[in-house]
């Protein structure tokens, strides 16, 4: 059995459709398509994102049963690097072919530098972290639904995450919904940037964690006086979300950076309290 026919043979068994596979895995729906019609299978870059996204292993999806030379448990889902590694070497010789086949294919293409997970951090040319968004919940239509992203920010009410630069903790409060989705710098956001800011919404932890060159300020302004009594600080973060060609084929990435404001409140903790000035840095070709 093909690749290609083992993946929609396991999107019958769990019931899961092209449109969900392509949600988890951030590959276009009619490239989905093409591997049926076509009968091809998918990049070697894909099949890592594709088992994660069908809980499957990546030998199981290789694989087929006459060429499994021994028995071993079947993961839940690919859980790193040494699953895969101890999966090709329990592996027959004719298994062990195919995958380094489809390795040597996609480490020569050393051009890949964004992966397709929903959300991932990666590193570009120059080492700058940028946070990649696959997963698009705000659609471009006439216009955002704000309210709608201030919902959606209300899950991170309460959760803490870690600047990975300097090891400090950023705090998500109650006012962070609300400012982040009406602020006067939201207001003013048109086109790709507002859209932009909508979809970073789902990855914030995310965006915290990658968040480089701080400066500070004080507080000058008596109505934060207690929700920022000991200052203000700035970060910049950077992330990249799809662009898709009228076919819904996956054409590059483009780049986004943005001003993280925190604030240093009364009880001494450091509170996200908007993320700002979010503009087009540059495009990236999908390789």
């Amino acid at each position: 059995m093909n690749i290609y026919e083992k993946i929609f043979a396991r999107l019958e068994e769990i019931n899961m459709s092209q449109i969900e596979l392509s949600r988890r895995t951030g590959i276009a729906t009619s490239t989905i398509s093409d591997w049926r019609k076509k009968q091809i299978n998918p990049q070697a870059d894909k099949l890592v994102a594709i088992c994660k996204a069908l809980d499957m292993s990546l030998v199981d999806l290789l694989c087929d049963e006459e060429d499994k030379k021994n028995e071993f448990s079947r993961a839940d889902y690919v859980v790193g690097e040494q699953f895969i590694i101890d999966s090709i070497m329990m592996s027959s010789g004719e298994m062990k072919r195919r995958v380094f086949s489809y390795l040597e294919r996609w480490i020569r293409k050393q051009e890949i530098k964004l992966p397709t997970g929903n959300i991932s951090v990666i590193s570009d040319a120059e080492g700058k972290k940028v946070v990649v968004i696959n997963d698009l919940r705000f659609k471009r239509s006439k216009n955002v639904d704000w309210n709608m992203v201030e919902n959606y920010l209300k899950e991170y009410i309460g959760s803490c995450t870690e600047i990975l630069d300097t090891n400090e903790l950023i705090y998500i409060g109650s006012d962070f919904p609300d400012e982040y989705s009406h602020s006067k710098d939201t207001k003013v956001l048109r086109g790709p940037n507002e859209y932009a800011k909508a979809n970073a919404s789902v990855a914030i932890r995310e965006l915290i964690q990658i968040a480089a060159n701080k400066t500070f300020s004080e507080n000058k302004k008596n109505k934060h006086n207690s929700k920022a009594k000991y200052g203000w600080y700035r970060y910049d973060t950077r992330f990249a979300v799809p662009k898709y060609n009228n076919d819904g084929e996956l054409t590059g990435y483009n780049i986004f950076k943005g001003r993280m404001v925190i604030r240093h409140a009364q009880d001494n903790k450091l509170y996200l309290y908007d993320i700002l000035r979010i503009k087009k840095e540059t495009s990236e070709p999908h390789e």
